[in-house]
């Protein structure tokens, strides 16, 4: 345990922290912050990871303050979200569906200011293109496709608000700040975090640690053989309906949903 939390301190802070320029805020005790962070991780944790911070350097006791700050979540929540916001939620991917060009799929995401780091508020939008059977593509260009044969158009995170770069990619798919607006507005009645329209519109709910919580929505309810496919008790967890319940894993920490 000790080892293993001094390699990813010291590796993984130069990865994150660095590369990304972030940085806790100058009015941040971070003593304090992480004495009350650890007291959200398991009793038997937090014996090593108080001793790690203490013996830590400057940039191992950053990062471990960084992960262990980290918002949390769980699969209760998810559920209670969804059955306290169910009208809001059906509303978000309703809505959503009219904003996005015919045969494009986007997926956007917006990340509040943090209260703790130095990170100011930014928005992730990827846009793909359906292939369109009439469309003849240059043998001469490489084309970039996601698993699912999706062709890639552009990929673009942390875009600051009201900048240039945010601006050109709207107008590529007609859209203004006031759609930003109104998507902003249906997640955050939905409380939730981002959406991404296609055969199956994903919408996150809420980050936890480096992982997120999700809920893949379908537009009819998933005969058994869907069932059996979204429902392998790791990323998948069949809900009810047309509702299958999701966790992605992030670069490290858990890979699947907690078990009861």
């Amino acid at each position: 345990m000790r080892k293993t939390t001094y390699i990813l301190a010291s590796l993984l802070s130069a990865i994150n922290l660095k590369a990304q320029e972030v940085k806790f805020r100058e009015n941040i005790d971070k003593d304090s912050l992480f004495n009350v962070s650890i007291q959200k991780l398991p009793i038997e944790m937090r014996e090593e990871y108080t001793k790690t911070f203490k013996e830590g350097n400057e940039q191992a006791k950053e990062f471990l303050l960084f992960m262990i700050s980290m918002p949390k979540s769980s699969k209760k929540e998810l559920i209670e979200n969804f059955e306290n916001k169910n009208t809001e939620i059906q509303k978000l991917k309703t809505e959503y569906q009219k904003l996005v060009p015919e045969n494009y799929i986007v997926y956007i995401e917006f990340e509040p200011e943090s209260k703790i780091l130095t990170t100011t508020e930014e928005i992730t939008i990827k846009i793909y293109k359906l292939k369109d059977k009439n469309e003849k593509e240059n043998e001469n260009l490489e084309v970039i496709q996601r698993n699912d044969g999706l062709k890639v158009i552009s990929q673009n995170w942390n875009l600051k608000p009201n900048s240039e770069e945010l601006e050109k990619i709207l107008k590529s798919i007609g859209w203004t700040n006031q759609t930003l607006s109104k998507i902003k507005k249906l997640l955050n009645e939905a409380n939730c975090v981002s959406i991404e329209n296609g055969k199956i519109t994903t919408i996150g709910f809420a980050g936890s640690g480096m992982g997120k919580y999700s809920y893949k929505i379908f537009d009819k309810s998933l005969n058994e053989e869907e069932k059996a496919e979204y429902n392998n008790g790791c990323e998948y967890i069949f809900y009810k309906n047309n509702i299958v319940l999701e966790y992605g894993g992030g670069a490290i920490g858990p890979q699947c949903f907690e078990r009861e």
